[in-house]
């Protein structure tokens, strides 16, 4: 039995869907995590700037908190140094750009799919043709991806299976037109 070429499209639409789709939740959920490394950062370097070193001095006259204060202080000091090596603000900048262009190709997708539902006899040419300046678009955002030190398998696994809930009605639906 042959596949129709429409199917072929509609499968190709959704494939590519899904990993822009993909890119910007995990984009979505890297920035959550620099961002909150840039708050905890700075509250801390707050904490222990020069304003607040005065209270800092007053624990240290009493030793349940001079343990305390120093190890503050210390943890203060070294993220500081990282957030600063680690180019924390960029990393947040990076990641919301690398979001917005997935966000766009992934909404784009939508309205493409969308279009297919509406007129199941579209021109498979015409359509086609415009599917490839969606990959287009895909491939030029791929090569913005960096490594990061945040992406962890379980981070990966965690974006997929929200992913996976979110379209769970679709890949139903497609793991049914592949049987």
């Amino acid at each position: 039995m042959a596949i129709d070429s429409r199917d072929q499209l509609w499968n190709a639409a959704f494939e590519t869907y899904y990993d822009a789709f993909f890119q910007e939740m995990l984009s979505e959920k890297l920035i959550a995590r620099w961002q909150r490394v840039d708050q905890l950062t700075r509250v801390l370097a707050a904490l222990t700037a020069s304003s607040s070193a005065v209270s800092g001095w007053a624990l240290w006259t009493q030793p349940q908190f001079k343990t305390a204060w120093t190890i503050i202080a210390g943890f203060a000091a070294a993220l500081t140094i990282i957030h600063a090596t680690l180019g924390v603000p960029e990393r947040v900048r990076d990641q919301g750009e690398i979001k917005r262009r997935w966000a766009a190709v992934r909404t784009d997708l939508e309205t493409f799919r969308y279009r297919m539902k509406i007129d199941p006899n579209f021109q498979v040419d015409t359509f086609t043709n415009e599917f490839s300046g969606y990959r287009k678009r895909y491939a030029d955002s791929i090569q913005l991806l960096k490594d990061d030190i945040l992406t962890t398998k379980r981070t990966l696994e965690m974006v997929q299976g929200n992913l996976n809930r979110t379209l769970a009605d679709e890949i139903e639906l497609k793991g049914e037109a592949l049987s």
